[in-house]
């Protein structure tokens, strides 16, 4: 009979004959966890838009099955602990980026004094003040959008036939 290789592990196997030529792995689980992966992420790839648009479906169901949610819940105790698990990394993260949001609005009003008080602050002279207080005070000059000037060089350098419009 004749071997194939396996896509994942490499390793020779021999095809099962229900199969044939279409069986890509040895059947070891995790060679068919890889391909499954794999033929999910080009699926996703190629129908990008089939669960974007899928909540009214999904609320219909909801509604026509009351309970469903809780007695799954009930049901599976490991996926309720993978969720609340995962959750919490959830909400630390997004908890991390609000405190530094906060940290930045409380720290304004005394960055703005200490640069309004520093003589001669020039751009270009060696920076004496921290990373911190240059990002705030770019930020708070509305005249002044650097990234979008630089969006724009680089678009322009990338392709030199777009026009930006300024």
């Amino acid at each position: 009979m004749k071997r194939n290789r396996c896509r994942y592990c490499k390793s020779l196997f021999i095809p099962d004959p229900r199969v044939g030529e279409r069986q890509k792995t040895c059947g070891d689980p995790l060679c068919q966890k890889a391909h499954k992966a794999e033929n999910n992420a080009r699926w996703r790839k190629s129908n990008p838009d089939y669960s974007r648009n899928d909540y009214p479906r999904l609320k219909e169901w909801l509604d026509q099955h009351p309970g469903y949610l809780n007695e799954y819940r009930q049901t599976h105790p490991e996926y309720v602990k993978k969720n609340r698990e995962a959750q919490r990394v959830r909400d630390r993260s997004k908890k991390l980026r609000l405190d530094i949001q906060a940290e930045i609005k409380r720290q304004a009003p005394e960055i703005t004094n200490q640069l309004w008080n520093l003589p001669h602050l020039d751009i270009q002279d060696e920076i004496s003040v921290q990373s911190l207080e240059m990002t705030f005070l770019f930020s708070t000059l509305p005249c002044l959008d650097i990234q979008a000037t630089i969006d724009n060089a680089f678009c322009l350098r990338q392709n030199p036939t777009i026009h930006t419009g300024r």
